[in-house]
C-alpha cells in the first residue's frame, strides 16, 4: 500500500524560464512563419495534446526531453517551473506513477498556431497557477490516458475536447464546464463522457457539480454544440469517500436526475480491472459504463 501524504502541497507558481516575453503580435508573426515552413507530425501531436489537456508531464506527452526542450526554444511550448521529483512523488501518492515529472504547457507561439487550427483560443494560463491547482489536471490526464489505452485495445478511438471546447454558454455566460470531456468513437457509434476529479476531502463541490450538470442537461445547447444524441455520462473520480457521499446526497436531495452519474475512487481505479465496474451513484449499484464492456 502506498502511503498517502496529507500534508499541504508546497506553494509554488509556475514561473516560466528566463526568456524574453513575446508580444501577441510577435508571437503571431512567428507562428505564421513556422506554419508556412511546416511542423513535424511529432510537433503537431505535442501541440494538440497540450491544447486538449492544458498541461502535462513529459511522461504524459510521450516525447523525449530533448525534443520538448527544442519546442520550448521555439516558444511552441513552455516549461512550468516546479521540481519534477515532487510532481512524481505527488502522483505516486495518488497511485499514479510517472517516470518524468517535468511539466510543459503551451507557449505563446503554440497558442497562436492552435487558435488558428481549432478556432478557439486557450483561456487558462497555467504558468501563473500554483501547483495545487495544476495537480488535478495532471491526475485527469492519467485517468484519460488509461481509458484511451483500454479503448484502443478494443478498437475504439478516444477524442478529448479542450477546456474551452467542453464549455456551454448561454448569453455569453458559461453554464457548464466539466473538468474534461471525451468521446469514444467506433464506426458510426459515439459516446460522450464528462469526467470530474476531486482531490478535496469534502462533498460541497459535488453538490454544485450535480446542479450544473442537471441545468445543462435541460437545455438543447449540448446537442447543438457536440452533435451528440445523448447528454454525456458523468464519471466522478475522487480521492476521498466524502466526495462520493456528497454526490449521493445531492442526487437524493433533487429527488431524481436526468444525468447518469457514476463514481469511482482513485485508488480502485488504479487497480488492474479498475475501469470495468463503476458505481451508479443514484442506485448504488455497480455497472459497466464503457461501450466495449457491453
Amino acid at each position: 500500500m502506498i502511503r498517502v501524504n496529507l500534508k499541504p502541497l508546497p506553494r509554488s507558481g509556475g514561473r516560466p524560464s528566463a526568456v524574453e516575453p513575446l508580444s501577441r503580435q510577435k508571437a503571431q508573426s512567428i507562428a505564421e512563419a513556422l506554419t508556412r515552413r511546416g511542423l513535424s507530425q511529432e510537433a503537431w501531436r505535442t501541440l494538440d495534446r497540450l491544447y486538449a489537456a492544458g498541461i502535462m508531464t513529459v511522461s504524459q506527452i510521450g516525447m523525449a526531453r530533448r525534443t520538448l526542450r527544442n519546442y520550448a526554444k521555439e516558444r511552441l511550448i513552455a516549461r512550468y517551473a516546479y521540481p519534477p521529483k515532487e510532481v512524481v512523488q505527488e502522483l505516486k501518492e495518488r497511485f499514479l506513477p510517472v517516470d518524468d515529472g517535468q511539466l510543459y504547457t503551451l507557449g505563446p507561439v503554440g497558442t497562436e498556431i492552435l487558435t488558428i487550427r481549432h478556432g478557439i483560443r486557450p483561456s487558462l494560463y497555467y504558468l501563473a497557477y500554483p501547483f495545487e491547482r495544476i495537480l488535478p489536471a495532471l491526475i485527469l490526464n492519467e485517468i484519460i490516458q488509461r481509458i484511451e489505452k483500454e479503448a484502443q485495445a478494443h478498437h475504439w478511438r478516444l477524442v478529448r475536447y479542450s477546456y474551452e471546447q467542453a464549455q456551454l454558454f448561454r448569453e455569453e455566460r458559461v453554464i457548464f464546464s466539466p473538468s474534461a470531456l471525451v468521446s469514444l468513437e467506433k464506426d458510426e457509434h459515439q459516446h460522450f463522457f464528462a469526467l470530474e476529479y476531486h482531490d478535496e476531502d469534502y462533498g460541497r463541490s459535488a453538490w454544485r457539480k450535480v446542479q450544473h450538470y442537471e441545468n445543462a442537461n435541460e437545455t438543447d445547447l449540448w446537442e447543438k454544440k457536440w452533435l451528440g444524441e445523448d447528454f454525456p455520462l458523468a464519471l466522478a473520480v475522487f480521492r476521498h469517500g466524502s466526495v462520493g457521499e456528497g454526490y449521493r446526497a445531492a442526487i437524493d436531495e433533487l429527488g431524481s436526475v436526468n444525468t447518469s452519474f457514476y463514481g469511482r475512487s482513485l485508488e480502485s481505479l488504479s487497480q488492474e480491472d479498475g475501469l470495468k465496474n463503476c458505481v451508479n451513484i443514484a442506485s448504488g449499484k455497480r455497472g459497466k459504463v464503457f461501450p466495449w464492456l457491453e
